[in-house]
Order: C-alpha cells, then structure tokens, then sequence
C-alpha cells in the first residue's frame, strides 16, 4: 500500500507540474481533480448503488454531510499542495498530522498510546525537522 501510494503521488506530481508538450491544452488543477473525481465515480458508484439499494446518501445527517464536504475539500488542498511543493512536503504533512491524531486520540478519548506508538510518533517529529532544517553546504 505505502508503495503504491508513493507511486501514486509521484504519477499525479508528475502530471500536474509536465510541460514537456506545449501542443496539449494544460489542464489546472481543477480540472485534474473533476478528472479523478469522474474516474472515481465510474469505479464506486456502481458499487455504492449495489450495496444500498439505490439510496446512497439516505439517513445522512448534516453532521455527515459536513465531513463529506470537508474530506473533498482534503482532496483539493492535497492536489494544490503537491502543485506549489512536491510529494514528499505533502507525506511529511500527512505524516505530521497523523502524529496529531494519534496524540488527540489520547488526549481526549483516552486511546493506548504505548512505547511503539509513542516510538514512532518521536522518530516522525525527528523526521519533519530534519526535512526542513535548512543547513548550507559549502561547494
């Protein structure tokens, strides 16, 4: 998965930022995200209508609604953010948010959070300022 993943954000990178042939129309960001969006449908909306019946959104509550925009809403910031930096600032934010979570849990539900958790939460935050430290190498 992880690897797939990377391939993944490396492959919509890539397509975001060609501009190898001035001959194609360049799509903005927009436009790729209504792309995959239709994609996506064509996979799981079948799926969706097979598993409910035909009633896909039926018993949703305002509350479920508000996720559901705010997880398209994710979507668009990932897609804007791997246009003005790269992927690799897109995983670190990923996994920095994770760590948040991940402390949050604990905090305000109580979830485990034990030596390999705590672990990898230490050596993630080690990792984001690694990234961005700004040393200068002298040729």
């Amino acid at each position: 998965q992880t690897l797939l993943s990377g391939f993944g954000a490396i492959c919509f990178e890539k397509v975001l930022k060609n501009k190898s042939n001035p001959s194609l129309e360049e799509l903005t960001v927009w436009d790729r995200n209504v792309q995959l969006a239709v994609y996506s449908m064509m996979l799981y909306l079948p799926a969706a209508v097979y598993e409910t019946g035909g009633q896909i959104v039926q018993g949703w509550s305002g509350l479920v609604w508000f996720i559901a925009c705010l997880h398209s809403a994710g979507g668009v910031l990932v897609a804007l953010s791997v246009l003005y930096s790269d992927s690799i600032t897109k995983t670190v934010a990923v996994c920095g948010s994770l760590v948040l979570t991940t402390v949050l849990e604990e905090v305000f539900f109580y979830a485990p959070l034990n030596g390999p958790m705590l672990l990898g939460c230490v050596i993630v935050i080690m990792s984001i300022f690694g990234y961005r430290d700004d040393c200068h190498v002298e040729d």
